[in-house]
């Protein structure tokens, strides 16, 4: 028992990996990355805050009202053909099952917001 544990990454490493993860994902996804990306295991939660995740383009776009709603939505409808695979990556990594994700962005702050539902508390998978 006590050597399996030992095999176990602790969650600082964990939460790290989980984070570049998802800067390698928006890097293919969007052609450019966030500058900035938390990840924090809770329990059965992955909550990752990604900021300055806007293109050029799209920190131009931002300046109006109508350029807002467009990179919301595009935003939003590119997660959503993508959601399974990013969930994929992210349970593979926290070591538990995605049972379904949740994201939302603020365009005005560049920031988007992550919350991974895991099927078992993920802390189980780690050294404390």
């Amino acid at each position: 028992m006590e050597s399996a544990r030992a095999n176990r990454m602790t969650r600082g490493p964990v939460e790290a990996t989980i984070a570049e993860a998802i800067v390698r994902f928006h890097r293919e996804q969007q052609g450019r990355g966030p500058e900035d990306v938390r990840a924090h295991q809770l329990g059965d939660l992955v909550v990752v805050r990604c900021t300055s995740i806007l293109t050029r383009t799209e920190a131009r776009l931002a300046g109006t009202e109508e350029g807002r709603c467009f990179i919301r939505s595009t935003r939003q409808e590119l997660r959503a053909i993508n959601h399974a695979e990013i969930e994929e990556i992210v349970g593979a990594l926290a070591g538990s099952r995605v049972l379904r994700s949740y994201c939302d962005l603020d365009v005005t702050a560049a920031e988007q917001i992550e919350v991974y539902v895991l099927e078992s508390p993920g802390d189980q998978h780690v050294k404390r």
